[in-house]
């Protein structure tokens, strides 16, 4: 899941700096170099911020199950 968030937001991160680059006239070195490096940014926030809601996905998976065994009992 972490892998998939950050190759989504990094996708989108250099989307994003492309299309600035091109609104705000850089030359294509410029503008590619600053997508780049934008996107391997995100890609590492990425893949802190996915495996971090991975871990609070299962947490929270975890004790709706403990809590719903727990119950019938």
């Amino acid at each position: 899941m972490a892998l998939h968030f950050a190759f989504r937001l990094s996708l989108i991160a250099f989307a994003t700096e492309s299309v600035r680059g091109i609104l705000s006239h850089s030359d294509f070195i410029g503008a590619t170099q600053s997508a780049l490096v934008v996107t391997a940014l995100f890609f590492g926030l990425g893949l802190v911020f996915g495996e971090i809601a991975t871990r609070l996905v299962e947490e929270s998976a975890r004790a709706s199950f403990e809590n719903w065994k727990n119950n019938l009992d």
